[in-house]
């Protein structure tokens, strides 16, 4: 079968031919990832990308741990549920954001290009804590690092001033990010980057403007109205990220133990009662013979099976 690999998959294969920056090469071989067609005519060269992505991490690993640098990269552990990425315009709000979110105290000003290096806040959410992740703004010639992040993180928070032309900021944030085969909305083939429309600086409620924006957007994108200043839909804000992010909270008990919700585990939806196990010990996986499950809905203690579908707020207790 051929692999009918589109025009664009050229232009950024010879931008990473040309490239002499290992960040800004590995950076380009994720984009042909994400380009590339997904069919049995491209397997061969989705696995030899794969390869090359693996083995240009490992250069770069040995180049820091020797000293080198390769020029200015910056990249964020991941830390917490999950990495949340805002992605933004100057001025669009981002940093009173973060420190909103996560009780940061990250400098705002009211002049652009205050952030020019990655903030890292982390969001309690109920019992359990997201990692916030505020960026330089975006712009025509950012470095690729910047690109990095978005790629990287789990989901990203695009974030318009509603105060502003939300849709020509929408238009330009989108279109760049397109540039860099980063893809907020559906796509034939390739990643799709979980993304929440914020707009921000809603200080006044809904206008004319927002109406407007809401009903051509919703449907497509999660929209969310928020207010720093005021702290009107923060709560909002936070409940969606967490649906967003698509992981679910199981407790574990001792058996003989009281049933008590603390210290979660994190996994993603669709995890097993194997999984929950493995995740917490690598023994529990063989020696697992079943497992007991409370929730609020059907179950009070009731033996599963390990392969029984977690929900979240699933509690269990183990028995191998």
């Amino acid at each position: 079968m051929p692999a009918n690999l589109p025009p664009q998959y050229f232009e950024v294969e010879k931008k990473y031919r040309e490239s002499k920056n290992l960040h800004e090469k590995l950076g380009y071989l994720q984009d042909l990832l994400a380009i590339i067609p997904k069919h049995k005519g491209t397997e061969k060269l989705q696995a030899d990308l794969k390869t090359k992505i693996s083995k240009l991490k490992e250069s770069i690993s040995k180049q820091k741990k020797s000293g080198g640098t390769g020029g200015a990269w910056y990249q964020v552990e991941k830390q917490g549920a999950g990495q949340v990425v805002l992605v933004g315009l100057a001025n669009s709000g981002r940093s009173t954001l973060l420190n909103t979110l996560t009780n940061a105290h990250v400098e705002v000003a009211l002049y652009p290009f205050t952030t020019n290096l990655p903030q890292i806040g982390m969001m309690e959410y109920e019992d359990i804590k997201i990692q916030i992740v505020d960026t330089p703004p975006m712009y025509e010639e950012a470095p690729a690092w910047l690109f990095g992040l978005y790629r990287n993180g789990d989901m990203v928070v695009l974030v318009l001033d509603a105060q502003s032309d939300m849709e020509k900021d929408f238009e330009t944030v989108i279109g760049m990010l397109e540039e860099r085969n980063i893809h907020t909305k559906h796509i034939e083939s390739g990643d799709v980057k979980k993304t929440i429309i914020l707009l921000n600086k809603s200080d006044e409620g809904r206008s004319v403007a927002t109406d407007e924006f809401i009903a051509k957007h919703e449907g497509k994108f999660q929209i969310v109205l928020a207010s720093p200043k005021t702290g009107a839909g923060i709560d909002e804000l936070k409940k969606q990220i967490f649906i967003a992010l698509g992981v679910i909270r199981v407790y574990t008990k001792k058996i003989g133990h009281p049933i008590e919700r603390k210290d979660p585990v994190v996994m993603g939806a669709g995890a097993t009662v194997m999984d929950a196990a493995e995740h917490i010990h690598k023994d529990f996986r063989k020696n697992l013979r079943f497992a007991r499950l409370w929730n609020d809905s059907n179950y009070s203690g009731q033996r599963v099976e390990k392969g029984h579908v977690l929900a979240d707020g699933d509690l269990l207790e183990f028995h191998v």
